[in-house]
């Protein structure tokens, strides 16, 4: 049984040092990124250490995570699933990042929703991809994730820069590159 972290570009760098125990599974121009499974009970500790090893696997490549917890029976069945969606995770691959936004706004900001998906749209257009998040659990107005490749990743925090001056009853909190989870699906 292997557990699988990540999807990336093949040929890519070396593993980093500290990815021990983890192979790299070439299937077409990418590669499965995944190891023996570590029995453990499901916890925030265990959600931690897996991303923990993508972030440290982001350091060095262009990586579409995979969820955690996801586990194949072997290697033939991982090349498989692979090569299966090849050409859709090449594509979502491509250089790819999240960035997070999380919009809040003080009780007297007048229409804060539509202020909110204002901003979204203006952002969402320079994203590959978007995505609006649950935000029920917070007190934000909106939390979003947006996909832009890494190489673009300042131009979009200029945007969301640039956002915040044409909103400023709004917070706007913009975070990352993080590995995008949001868009692991895709």
């Amino acid at each position: 049984m292997i557990e699988v972290y990540a999807i990336a570009d093949h040929p890519g760098p070396p593993l980093p040092d500290g990815a021990a125990g983890l192979r790299a599974v070439p299937v077409g121009r990418l590669a499965a990124i995944c190891g023996a499974v570590q029995e453990r009970d499901v916890s925030p500790d265990a959600l931690w250490t897996h991303e923990e090893v993508v972030e440290g696997l982001m350091a060095s490549r262009d990586l579409l995570p995979v969820r955690y917890g996801t586990r194949l029976p072997d290697e033939s069945r991982l090349t498989a699933a692979v090569a299966e969606r090849h050409d859709v995770l090449l594509a979502a691959l491509d250089g790819a990042a999240e960035l997070a936004l999380r919009v809040a706004a003080p009780p007297e900001t007048p229409a804060p929703a539509d202020a909110a998906r204002r901003v979204h749209d203006a952002l969402a257009s320079q994203a590959r991809a978007s995505t609006v998040l649950d935000a029920r659990e917070s007190a934000d107005v909106l939390r979003a994730a947006y996909l832009v490749r890494r190489a673009d990743s300042e131009a979009f925090t200029a945007a969301v820069a640039g956002q915040q001056r044409a909103h400023p009853g709004l917070r706007l909190l913009c975070t990352g590159p993080w590995p995008p989870y949001s868009f692991a699906a895709a």
